[in-house]
């Protein structure tokens, strides 16, 4: 007798990504060992996204539109609302999946008896090198710190949720940016995740993903302090920001919320605050060199010393993610060879 594939429906919410959605579809589309639906829900993109979906040729994925833009929260409760399987995963537009990742974090869960799984992640670059990555958190110490920080790594795309735990709208349209980690306090309220710790997501720098209202992001904070009982852990967030600060170039930006950390905590104040400023001051000097030749804004993400001092400390468990990564090399460069024709 043949056992049923878990069924699960992956929501991936986009807006204007046409030239990265292809290869995150591809690794949704890979998976193996489930029993797929795929709700591409189209935030009120400009571009046509019909032809990449019609080019899959694939009968899994639907495409659903909203006709002008309604926000990522509302993009991902559409999808909910018309899912269909016993598990929702989600998936950002620009994100990639290894083609184990539902298997193993559903195998995860069912073995365990809880709802929802989270897995490791590691960030990858536009042309798929790895740029590094850490192991995740044990569920206990995710669930303690969760109203403090959101150690849940990949963001939405490293979760799966039984359908039974999700409301109708589980995605607060209120939240321009911690949607996803009010979601998960609120869950680790209902049941305890279980975490797969390999790399099985891959979170894509690229400089498109460089328009964040940091000073939105910190008025959230205080919702989220409000809402659960706080406080949270401030200076982890202001180094946070000041990683995406500097990622897309906003230098004053940057070590202002390295102060800021700096000032809350003296134990950082003491041990990684200079490293850090210098590692400002090395990426704000290597964008004056990239701007006195001229080099374009698409340019590859490279690693200043300390990030490559950092990651170097990383790559045993990084590594383990480099077969399935380097094995989206050949869908790549087929992808961007029908585009070019």
């Amino acid at each position: 007798m043949t056992v049923p594939l878990p069924s699960v429906s992956v929501v991936v919410p986009t807006h204007n990504r046409v030239h990265l959605l292809p290869l995150t579809l591809h690794t949704v589309l890979w998976q193996q060992g489930v029993e797929l639906e795929v709700l591409v829900v189209d935030d009120g993109s400009v571009e046509d996204l019909r032809r990449t979906v019609r080019e899959l040729e694939d009968p899994r994925v639907r495409l659903l539109r909203n006709s002008t833009p309604q926000g990522v929260s509302r993009a991902r409760n559409r999808g909910v609302a018309e899912a269909g399987g016993r598990w929702v995963a989600f998936l950002d537009d620009d994100d990639l999946w290894a083609p184990t990742k539902l298997m193993m974090q559903l195998t995860a869960a069912e073995e365990a008896g809880h709802g929802w799984s989270y897995a490791g992640a590691v960030n990858v670059t536009e042309d798929l090198r790895l740029l590094g990555g850490a192991p995740p958190a044990d569920p206990s110490t995710v669930v303690a710190e969760l109203p403090r920080s959101n150690l849940v790594p990949g963001g939405c795309s490293g979760v799966v949720v039984r359908r039974d735990l999700l409301s109708s709208n589980p995605f607060d349209p209120i939240y321009g940016w911690f949607e996803d980690w009010d979601l998960w306090i609120r869950l680790a309220q209902l049941d305890q995740p279980v975490a797969v710790m390999d790399p099985l997501v891959g979170y894509r720098v690229h400089y498109g993903n460089s328009t964040l209202n940091t000073a939105g992001m910190i008025a959230e904070l205080d919702e989220i302090e409000r809402r659960y009982g706080g406080p949270v852990d401030r200076p982890r967030f202001y180094r946070h920001v000041a990683r995406i600060s500097l990622r897309v170039s906003r230098f004053r930006a940057a070590l202002r919320y390295l102060c800021q950390a700096a000032a809350s905590d003296r134990n950082y104040r003491r041990h990684d605050f200079v490293p850090d400023v210098y590692e400002v001051g090395q990426e704000a000097a290597r964008s004056v060199r990239r701007r006195l030749s001229r080099t374009v804004l698409h340019r590859p993400v490279d690693l200043t010393p300390p990030q490559r001092k950092r990651y170097a400390a990383q790559q045993p468990w990084v590594e383990k993610a480099r077969p399935w990564v380097d094995a989206l090399k050949p869908y790549r460069n087929d992808i961007l060879r029908r585009r070019r024709d």
